[in-house]
């Protein structure tokens, strides 16, 4: 029994139901706002379920409904007596920045001390809870990004509020999280689930105060406004990784990795080495003892990418080792990862490959690729041979068509 909570694509065909998920909830596209402020004839958020339009009533925070809508299919499927995936994806922390003002206002002068503070203290308290390697260097300040010091009260007064909403919005999901986890129990569910919980990315970067201005109609945080995360909290949000979302930088591509399983998974174990999102389906497959399909009709089955973390994750190894090197791509922008040793190639004007040893350098300060030429080049040779064989399209060619942008 499979459940899907979001879809990213506005082409109908793509939709959870047309994928295979047997119920489904979802808004189209990558974001939506999380209040209704129009009426259903023309919704700000639109919603559906099983297909089906679904109007979000005013006042309602989407973030609720979408945990509701889970736990109502968590109980749904409880008669049927059959293993179940439930994919839930929050639309939270995405812009717009709205929350609950009784969330928003939890965190009241939590973030009087300012980016600039913070975002060293998230660098040491990372090192401290063995998170990010002891003796590493935080990543170098972002030049962009205005000293805080040099901000008048009313702007300082502004960016709180807007970070009292971001962690607002989070701490909203989180009890969600932890309403679908005391569901299951209810269930009696709740020793024989996996869960991971993870991120797409890592904090959006970018200058701009406010986004659709014609239409930000009230403060920042309230159903009407539509303000965006920006570099500065960003920063310290990605603390102490370098750079953001879009980006091939670790603060890009970085994101939390979390497992519960208490019938396997030791608690509070911090595993090192390299994952990826390819990997999470030969671990479930792993997890559940199924075989992953070769053939469907006539059709033959690619193999899955990735590797089972499993044997990782239940055991007392704290490495995931990996002896075939990753990739990645964006508008242009590309990476390789291949043991220490990380490429990292910007889709601009007069770029130059970088390359970064992050088992010394996670916060890709050194560029050491004039250094080690030879590694460079096996690298780019890497990287065309996985791009050939996995039709990576030319981003040249993109732009020209205007297909991205």
């Amino acid at each position: 029994m499979i459940h899907d909570l979001r879809s990213l694509d506005k082409q109908e065909g793509q939709w959870p139901a047309q994928r295979g998920f047997e119920r489904s909830f979802n808004f189209v596209g990558g974001a939506s706002n999380f209040y209704e402020v129009n009426g259903p004839e023309r919704p700000t958020v639109p919603l559906y379920r099983n297909n089906k339009p679904f109007y979000l009533p005013k006042g309602r925070y989407l973030t609720d409904e979408i945990t509701d809508q889970a736990i109502g299919f968590l109980k749904e499927q409880q008669s049927e007596k059959k293993p179940f995936f439930l994919y839930l994806a929050f639309n939270a922390p995405h812009w717009p920045l709205q929350a609950p003002e009784e969330e928003t206002q939890k965190y009241k002068g939590v973030y009087r001390q300012g980016w600039d503070s913070l975002r060293v203290k998230r660098y040491e308290n990372a090192q401290r809870a063995g998170v990010f390697p002891s003796g590493q260097t935080i990543a170098k300040k972002d030049a962009a990004v205005q000293s805080w010091e040099k901000l008048t009260y009313d702007e300082k007064q502004y960016w709180q509020r807007r970070q009292q909403v971001f962690a607002g919005m989070i701490d909203r999901m989180d009890q969600s999280v932890g309403r679908i986890r005391k569901t299951l129990k209810e269930l009696k569910k709740d020793k024989n689930t996996l869960i991971i919980f993870l991120s797409d990315n890592g904090a959006q970067g970018g200058d701009r105060a406010r986004i659709y201005t014609a239409r930000n109609t009230e403060t920042v945080g309230l159903p009407g406004s539509y303000d965006v995360q920006n570099s500065n909290w960003s920063q310290t949000g990605n603390s102490p990784l370098r750079s953001y979302k879009d980006n091939p930088y670790e603060g890009g591509i970085g994101a939390p990795f979390i497992v519960w399983y208490p019938k396997e998974v030791k608690a509070n174990a911090i595993k090192k080495g390299v994952g990826h999102l390819i990997d999470i389906a030969p671990t479930l497959y792993d997890f559940a003892g199924a075989d992953y399909p070769t053939h469907i009709g006539d059709a033959t089955i690619n193999a899955l990418p990735g590797l089972s973390l499993r044997a990782v994750l239940r055991s007392d190894l704290n490495q995931v080792d990996r002896n075939v090197p990753l990739f990645w791509e964006r508008a242009g922008n590309r990476a390789v990862r291949y043991g220490k040793w990380k490429l990292v190639s910007l889709f601009r004007e007069g770029s130059k490959p970088e390359l970064y040893n992050i088992d010394e350098d996670r916060g890709e300060n050194n560029n050491l690729a004039d250094r080690y030429p030879e590694i460079v080049n096996d690298l780019e040779k890497r990287y065309e041979k996985w791009a050939k064989e996995n039709a990576v399209v030319d981003y040249n060619r993109l732009k020209t068509n205007n297909q991205f942008r």
